[in-house]
């Protein structure tokens, strides 16, 4: 039987005392390093050939993932980030080298012995590290995904500096993406009606519903790039426009690479007013 915690088995990495609980010694160690098996990933870790290279980054300095780089481990929708984010244990660790963000301060003792810290304690990092904006896309989509709760993220919320808390009044269980999140929060800082995962009928549930009657979808590469997801798409938005709606698609790119020229097209579409209603009643069931 596998000795190794869910989080192990999913990233293929064993600890010392997963091999020696199945029996395990220095000798058979070995010869699976020699296949290629397995490889050292610090001390007293070791690595597979699925394992990712930035939890063996981590490991290798005798340090754990943390902040956004734990987040996208434990499954969460994560902005685009380089850097791998570590944190060290007091009088341990390597000097970490350009690639990689050290956290401090430095941990006193891991809190269980997983290759990467638990949700709670990397996301308190990331409040510490991360533009306010970010932060809330990771709270949310642990919200979205039912990883935490409201009470969880109360907690965390309450370990974070009181600069960053202020900026994350508002946030909601069922953000659909972070590109949905940042949009939203975008237009709501500048005092614009916003409504996320609205309800239209004869439409469907669209991402954000600005004013009376501009959709924003925001699209990702994972749902929106096949042919038919293309077509559903493009029928969903004449059933808009035919009902009297204004759509605008955002994709990935346009919202984390090229955010500034995006935030200018939405500040122009507001000042046109395109978001208010012209006459007519739109097919709003609920949002």
């Amino acid at each position: 039987m596998d000795p190794r915690s869910a989080m192990r088995r999913q990233l293929g990495v064993w600890s010392a005392g997963d091999l020696e609980a199945v029996g395990m010694r220095h000798r058979s160690i070995a010869e699976l390093m020699r296949a290629g098996t397995l490889y050292r990933a610090g001390h007293g870790w070791y690595a597979t050939s699925s394992t990712p290279a930035a939890v063996t980054t981590a490991l290798r300095r005798g340090a754990r993932l943390t902040c956004v780089s734990a987040a996208a481990v434990h499954g969460l929708w994560t902005p685009p980030f380089g850097e791998v984010h570590v944190a060290q244990r007091r009088g341990g660790g390597r000097r970490c080298h350009s690639v990689v963000h050290e956290h401090r301060p430095v941990v006193r003792a891991w809190p269980d012995d997983e290759p990467v810290l638990p949700l709670d304690t990397a996301l308190v990092h990331a409040g510490t590290c991360l533009p306010g904006e970010s932060v809330a896309v990771l709270l949310e989509s642990a919200l979205e995904r039912g990883v935490l709760d409201r009470a969880a993220v109360v907690d965390i919320l309450d370990r974070i500096p009181v600069r960053v808390r202020r900026q994350l009044t508002g946030l909601r269980v069922d953000a659909g993406s972070g590109s949905e999140t940042r949009v939203r929060r975008y237009l709501k800082r500048r005092g614009v009606r916003v409504r996320a995962q609205v309800q239209i009928r004869d439409v469907g549930r669209v991402d954000l519903l600005v004013g009376d009657r501009l959709i924003i979808e925001c699209d990702s590469r994972e749902f929106h790039d096949s042919a038919d997801a293309y077509e559903t798409d493009r029928e969903r938005d004449v059933r808009a426009i035919a009902a009297g709606y204004a759509v605008v698609r955002l994709t990935w790119y346009k919202i984390w690479v090229d955010w500034q020229r995006t935030c200018e097209t939405l500040d122009s579409l507001v000042r046109s007013g395109l978001h208010r209603a012209r006459g007519g009643r739109l097919r709003l069931a609920s949002g």
